[in-house]
This record gives structure tokens, C-alpha cells and sequence, in this order.
């Protein structure tokens, strides 16, 4: 089986912080003249509706031009099918967890899994180094970046695809959130730093303060995602 690199495959998660979540998106184009109706295909309940197109335009109100929508594995795949061509077909989270050896702590570059009563997976997301996910989160959140937390995952698999080159150190100054960027700062219990003009006040809702904007879209550390 081919391989795609582990520190390209994060990088390109890491670009894919603050994007929507869409029912089937694998890289989904959205622009402001015809998000509603590309959401429209893809979501068939007004509520679920709703929470996508509230989310593109709160983007497209802070200045983008265009938006990628996904959904949970269409984050993964959308790179592995469509950009690398490291797989030939589409694959569901249940169908990613087959290309995975099952293990039994996390780590960086492992995928974590949430699956239903058949064992079947329904959700999925990518390790980005010993403690960070990014994933697909959900209608409200999009694609995020958090810390991981035991209770919202029931398996972990080492995918065979990934080949696990050397990772080169975060160098980031800033982390994207909805409308901006805020600055990292380093300390427990820090005030939270300034975006382009707004403020993200107050700490995370665990007390803890993890260099990222807390309950906001593009990075979450609240707790179980959906």
C-alpha cells in the first residue's frame, strides 16, 4: 500500500482548522454564492441545515472568500483519495478503522475511533501529536483542533497508510479561530490573548489553559465532541 507522510498529512489538518462540518463534504466547495444550495444536497434536516449555513456565514462575515466543507472521514479522505491518491476509494470511518492496527494508548499520528454497539465505527479522529486531535467535529464546531479525552473514544488504530517520518517542531505563533487568530502564550491559567480586533476572554472551562482559544471554532477544549 502507498504512504503519505505523517508531518504532511498534520500540516494539511492543521489548514483545515476553522472549516465547516458537511454531511458527505470531502473537501466540498462553498462560496458565498452558492453555499445554500451545495448545503441544501447534503443536509436534509432544517435544523442540521440551519447550524452549517449559520456557521459558513459568520466565516464569510469575517472575509473568506471560499470554505471546504467536510464531514469526519471526508476530513481524512479528502487527502489520502483526493489530493495524494494514496487510496482508490472512498472510505467511511468504519471503513478507515479497517486500515488500522488496534492499540491500545494514543499517540501521535494514531486515529481514534468512536463506534456504536456492533463495534462499527461511526466518527473518527487524527492525533496530531501525543495529546492534540484535530477532527470534523460537527455542525457547530467544524473542524477543530482539541486536547484528547479518554471517555470520548473507544478504539485507536495505527493506520497502515501513514508513514511516521520525523515530526518537525511547532513553530506556530498563532492558531486560527472564526473571525481571526490569537497568539500562543505558555502558562497555566493564562488570560486568553487578542484576535484581530476582538477579544477571546475568560480560560478554558477546565481551568487550564492550553496555548488555544477555548470554546470557539478552530481550537475546543470542552470536552466530548459531536
Amino acid at each position: 500500500m502507498a504512504k503519505v507522510k505523517l508531518s504532511e498529512f498534520n500540516k494539511y489538518l492543521d489548514e483545515q482548522i476553522g472549516q465547516p462540518y458537511l454531511w458527505g463534504g470531502q473537501g466540498t466547495l462553498l462560496t458565498p454564492s452558492n453555499y445554500k444550495s451545495v448545503i441544501a444536497k447534503h443536509e436534509s434536516d432544517a435544523s442540521n441545515r440551519a447550524k452549517v449555513e449559520r456557521f459558513c456565514e459568520e466565516q464569510f462575515a469575517s472575509g473568506a472568500t471560499e470554505l471546504r466543507g467536510y464531514d469526519c472521514s471526508g476530513l481524512g479522505m479528502y487527502y489520502l483519495q483526493n489530493l495524494t491518491h494514496t487510496l482508490p476509494h472512498d472510505l467511511s470511518a468504519n471503513g478507515m478503522m479497517g486500515l488500522c492496527e488496534l492499540v491500545d494508548e494514543p499517540k501521535h499520528g494514531y486515529w481514534l475511533f468512536r463506534v456504536n454497539e456492533d463495534g462499527k465505527a461511526t466518527h473518527i479522529g487524527y492525533m496530531v501529536s501525543d495529546t492534540d486531535l484535530i477532527e470534523a467535529r460537527g455542525r457547530t464546531y467544524g473542524v477543530v483542533r482539541r486536547r484528547y479525552v479518554k471517555r470520548d473514544w473507544h478504539r485507536i488504530g495505527k493506520a497502515s497508510c501513514m508513514e511516521w517520518d520525523e515530526p518537525k517542531p511547532d513553530t506556530h505563533e498563532y492558531v486560527k479561530v472564526r473571525g481571526g487568530r490569537i497568539g500562543k502564550r505558555s502558562g497555566d491559567r493564562s488570560e486568553h490573548g487578542k484576535d484581530t480586533g476582538r477579544e477571546r476572554g475568560g480560560k478554558c472551562e477546565r481551568g487550564e489553559w492550553i496555548g488555544h482559544a477555548c470554546g470557539t471554532a478552530g481550537w475546543d477544549c470542552t470536552g466530548i465532541g459531536g
